[in-house]
């Protein structure tokens, strides 16, 4: 049971991710200008588009008001199925024994993820706070995977793999990391488009008028950051820094596969991250050449999170040794 659960909140984690890319990319981060009801109630008014109802600054627009609910409500489910884990995991339900550190880490981790997603609306979608919430979904979802992964059948043999592998895989996974939390903040800046629809250059240039330090501007608390407050070369920079760590991240792993190629029992984890590298690097390019078309704009955030999960799981099989 605890491991078919665990199963289950992965799937739901990879649909709150999913749910929540487009929820921002949709414009509807504040479509409920409250938390956790949607003006005062648990579901969406039942009231005309444009409607000023008492108490709220925001006029109703119903359809980003139930984009926000659903994904509410998809997270609070996945809370609900943690919560559940942790219990199962208290009382020695787990098939291979699991210590309790990650299960109740994974519980108080969701705990702050939900109060960071009621700061995402009474902060008024400040980027800052809006990355940190999009990164902690992505953890979230590492934590159950890495609970998953503990609850396979162990390794009868422990194959060993160079010291200097294994510190590639690590800084690799580091490295992914933070062009995730760059694809972040290039999202919540609305900064995908301040190259204009151009790849590999940038405003007819490749190397355009750029703010970096504006690029990495955090802003103060209380103020409205609904669609952007900065100049279009602060947005350039972080575009261009992203496209950056992409180069950087393609290199590095196109490295790591290449000289992890000798060992037989990572072929399959490596002709997976391959394939999702591949994919990744495509949606990228054809969310600035199509304008950030909704279906892969959302793949493009569903395909970095695997390609997480996919280096993660690598990670668990070349350093996981059996007891």
């Amino acid at each position: 049971m605890f491991k078919r659960l665990l199963q289950i909140s992965i799937v739901l984690a990879l649909i709150v991710v999913i749910l929540g890319a487009y929820t921002r990319l949709g414009d509807a981060g504040l479509g409920c200008p409250d938390w956790p009801g949607c003006y005062g109630q648990l579901t969406v008014p039942d009231v005309a588009d444009g409607t000023k109802i008492e108490g709220y600054e925001r006029p109703l627009e119903a359809a980003k008001g139930w984009k926000e609910m659903v994904h509410r409500y998809a997270a609070s489910t996945l809370g609900l199925v943690i919560l559940i884990l942790f219990v199962l995991a208290l009382r020695g339900k787990p098939k291979y024994h699991q210590p309790m550190t990650l299960p109740s880490f994974t519980a108080l981790f969701v705990m702050l993820q939900g109060a960071f997603g009621m700061w995402t609306v009474t902060l008024l979608v400040h980027p800052g706070i809006v990355t940190t919430h999009l990164v902690g979904g992505f953890v979230t979802t590492v934590l159950l995977a890495w609970l998953l992964l503990n609850q396979g059948r162990p390794s009868i043999t422990y194959r060993h793999v160079l010291k200097r592998h294994k510190s590639l895989v690590l800084i690799t996974l580091a490295v992914l990391s933070l062009q995730i939390v760059l694809g972040g903040w290039t999202s919540t800046n609305y900064a995908a488009l301040s190259c204009g629809e151009e790849f590999p250059t940038c405003l007819g240039s490749w190397w355009p008028t750029m703010d970096f330090v504006q690029a990495l501007y955090w802003g103060p608390l209380g103020v409205d950051y609904e669609y952007g407050v900065l100049e279009n070369p602060a947005r350039a920079g972080i575009q261009m820094m992203h496209r950056i760590g992409a180069l950087v991240t393609t290199l590095l792993i196109a490295t790591l596969i290449y000289l992890l190629r000798g060992y037989t029992h990572l072929k399959s984890n490596l002709l997976l991250i391959g394939g999702l590298l591949i994919v990744q690097i495509t949606l990228g390019i054809l969310n600035v050449l199509l304008s950030i078309p909704m279906i892969v704009a959302v793949l493009h955030n569903a395909v970095a999170l695997l390609l997480l999960l996919s280096l993660v799981a690598l990670v668990h099989k070349m350093f996981k040794v059996p007891a």
